[in-house]
Formats: C-alpha cells, sequence, structure tokens
C-alpha cells in the first residue's frame, strides 16, 4: 500500500511532497505519475482571485491511502470526487462532495486499479469569509460551518455537479482560456455547494439564533470530548459545567448540532482514529486498542466489527 500522509496547508508544497512521495516528475505545476506505480496526472492551478486547484485523473497499481493530519491553521478544502474501481467486476462509479478542514484529521482510500477524477478547491478561512461576507446569508452559512465541519458528511455529486466538473476537467485542451476557464467553474461549484447549504439549512430547520458565545462552549465540549481517546470519555456532568449548561440542555444541543449524541459521537471519532492507525501500518491491533482506550482486545474488536463490518485483523491482513 501506498501512504501519503501529509498536513501541509500550501498546494505547491504539497504537490512538491506528492513528487517526492511517489518518485514522480513535477514540472509546470503537473505532476506526471510515474508508470511503474500507476497513471496519470495531478496538475495544480493558482488563480488569481487566490484560489488553488488541483486537478487530478490517475489510477494506482495499489492501496493508496491519503492521511491529512490536523493543522492550527485555517484553511479549506473543497473536493469533488468521481472513482471508478476498473478491477471490480460491477466497475460502479461513485462520487461525492465534501468539505474539509485542515483544523481535522481525515483520510482517503483507493484501492488497486481505481481511477480517481478530482478537483481540490483551496483556500483560506480569510478567504471563506471574505467570499461570504459579500452575502446578507454569509454570517449565517459561517455559523452552521463552525459548528457542523468535524462532522461534515460527503453529498452525492448530481448532474449539474458532474457537468460543471467536467468543463472544468476539460479545459487543459484550451490552452488559451485554461485559468479563465478554470477559474469560472469553479466559482460556479463554489457557488453551487454554499447554496446548497444554504437550503439544506432550512430544511432542517437549523437554529440560526444559538449565539456565538454558545458556538465556542460547544466547540470546546468537542474538543474536550475528542483530546484523548485513551481514557475515558467526560462525564456529562464535567462537559455541562463547561458548557454552562444543564445536563438536558448540553445533550439535546449537541445531538441537534453534531447529528449524534455525545457519546456516539465520542465512539465514531474514536473507532475513525482506531481504522487510520491500522491503515498507517505503523502499530498492530494491541497498540491500537490500547491508544483508543481499550484494554481488552476482544472488546476492542467486538466495537471495531460493529464501525466497520470488518475486524482489526482485517485491514492488517488487507495491506
Amino acid at each position: 500500500m501506498l501512504k501519503l500522509e501529509y498536513n501541509h496547508t500550501n498546494y505547491d508544497e504539497l504537490l512538491k511532497f506528492y513528487s517526492k512521495s511517489l518518485k514522480s516528475k513535477l514540472k509546470d505545476n503537473v505532476l506526471t505519475i510515474d508508470p511503474s506505480i500507476g497513471s496519470g496526472y495531478m496538475k495544480l492551478i493558482s488563480l488569481s482571485n487566490g484560489l488553488q486547484c488541483l486537478i487530478s485523473d490517475y489510477s494506482f497499481k495499489q492501496d493508496l491511502l491519503f492521511q491529512r493530519r490536523k493543522s492550527e491553521e485555517d484553511f479549506y478544502t473543497l473536493r469533488f470526487d468521481e472513482v471508478i474501481n476498473t478491477e471490480s467486476t460491477s466497475a460502479n462509479s461513485k462520487s461525492a462532495v465534501f468539505l474539509a478542514s485542515t483544523r481535522f484529521d481525515w483520510l482517503f482510500l483507493y484501492t488497486k486499479g481505481t481511477n480517481v477524477k478530482n478537483v481540490n478547491i483551496h483556500f483560506s478561512k480569510e478567504w471563506l469569509e471574505n467570499f461570504l461576507g459579500v452575502e446578507e446569508v454569509g454570517e449565517v452559512i459561517k455559523k452552521y460551518l463552525s459548528l457542523k465541519m468535524s462532522a461534515f458528511n460527503y453529498e452525492p455529486m448530481d448532474a449539474e455537479y458532474k457537468r460543471i466538473l467536467n468543463e472544468l476537467m476539460a479545459a487543459q485542451e484550451s490552452k488559451s482560456f485554461e485559468n479563465l476557464i478554470v477559474q469560472n467553474r469553479t466559482m460556479l461549484l463554489m457557488e453551487r455547494f454554499f447554496t446548497r447549504i444554504y437550503k439544506k439549512m432550512n430544511d432542517q430547520h437549523f437554529d440560526m439564533k444559538v449565539s456565538n458565545d454558545d458556538i465556542a462552549r460547544l466547540q470546546k465540549v468537542e474538543h474536550e470530548l475528542l483530546k484523548d481517546f485513551s481514557a475515558p470519555p467526560p462525564g456529562i456532568t464535567k462537559l455541562a459545567k463547561m458548557a454552562a449548561m444543564s445536563p438536558s440542555k448540553l445533550k439535546n444541543t449537541f445531538k441537534e448540532i453534531y447529528g449524534l449524541p455525545i457519546y456516539q459521537y465520542f465512539q465514531k471519532h474514536r473507532m475513525n482514529k482506531a481504522k487510520a492507525m491500522l491503515l498507517s501500518n505503523k502499530y498492530n491491533v494491541k497498540e491500537v486498542g490500547m491508544e483508543v482506550g481499550y484494554s481488552n482486545l476482544s472488546n476492542f474488536a467486538k466495537a471495531f466489527k460493529k464501525s466497520f463490518d470488518q475486524l482489526p485483523s482485517d485491514i492488517i491482513s488487507g495491506r
């Protein structure tokens, strides 16, 4: 398995890191995958409006794991992925949109033979604030993102997303207007994504009256909950005091904002960390179990299987 573990917040540096790690040629911001490990390319375009756009179309001859480690710097990546496993008998295509933040760990695993076409739009927190600041609903969307970011889920790409994405990827065939086309289509994707977020907020009856102080306290609770998986999670009483809320209000507000009850949310992230550690090939099952708070490996195996429908040992044996 090829593993790319990083925490870069600048895509120029990230592409250089990919080039070195994959032993692939990088010239004029285009990385050409070495034929010994796969085929395809990754191309970085820095746009005049301050965005960085990484356009990729590649496949690898072995499993490929991208693992981003969280950073204290505030940047976002709006990802548009379309993947087809050409070695699968069904060769089903899967596509998704995902907003990722450098404040949180995340990973993507592509199996051997998977053809990946994606566009990553990279921007800073300041850029996003300026982008949303000119809109009447900008503050509401920023508030929503600040609460939902760590629990953000994938959204399937619809036909309109795919149409814009295909036009953006095909822009390389028109060298005279490549940057103009990429910038235009990139902004169309951004517009569509944030417009859909606002619609989702209305459909879910998101509580826009939650105060900035409440947001800060909920974020503090979430940080306390997830900071150390090797120890039992803090009790509701402690978390409620931290949030300056009653236990019942904390539980209700937390579930409304983050989508899961407090301890289910803890368990979800706990198991995600365990899976990332196993996939890193740096730890054995016992070490991972201990790191996420299980002294009894049988209990760890049961919890892991409940989350991912496979045992920790299956992850290791499948490397």
